[in-house]
């Protein structure tokens, strides 16, 4: 259960950030820290067919993106955020529980320090596309599918923020 406590060291240090913004360093390192201490095999980065995958996934989204607003700044963010919570998170979970268990906790785990940077309803609804990005990575055994849909979740939230704002 060490997982526990890297995830008790990101909440803090995202909460520091709140307070100073250079904390979003650590918050940062926490996040990469599965590529380090973690076995790479585990997250299928050299699967050629997650990549594949991903794109054909995020085909929906298409129509609706803004293609003069592309999030490149966030494709080192939602690659780490993916790491951690599908490929080092998740994984653990699979080790004591079932699948559907496994992503839900996940899910949950993944939304907090989203509601801790921004506490709005938008953020709390973070938790549905990360139920989807958990089905993506388990079926596809590849942090490349959730990552490269995750990418496109958020950069189709950019496009529409102002449509999205109005609906809620």
């Amino acid at each position: 259960m060490g997982f526990i406590l890297l995830y008790i060291f990101l909440i803090i240090s995202l909460i520091l950030a709140k307070l100073n913004g250079y904390f979003y360093i650590l918050s940062a390192f926490i996040l990469t820290s599965p590529l380090i201490f973690y076995k790479l095999d585990k997250f299928g980065l050299f699967l050629i067919k997650g990549i594949i995958y991903g794109f054909a996934a995020s085909a929906v989204y298409f129509p609706f993106l803004n293609l003069n607003l592309i999030p490149f700044n966030q494709i080192t963010q939602v690659f780490l955020e993916e790491v951690f919570f599908r490929g080092y998170i998740q994984n653990e979970f699979f080790k004591k529980f079932n699948i559907h268990i496994s992503i839900l906790l996940t899910s949950i785990l993944f939304t907090i320090p989203h509601l801790i940077v921004s506490f709005s309803l938008l953020s709390f609804l973070t938790f549905f596309p990360s139920i989807i990005f958990g089905y993506l990575y388990y079926y596809s055994k590849s942090i490349w599918t959730s990552a490269i849909f995750h990418f496109f979740s958020n950069w189709f939230f950019f496009s529409n923020y102002m449509l999205i704002q109005k609906i809620i």
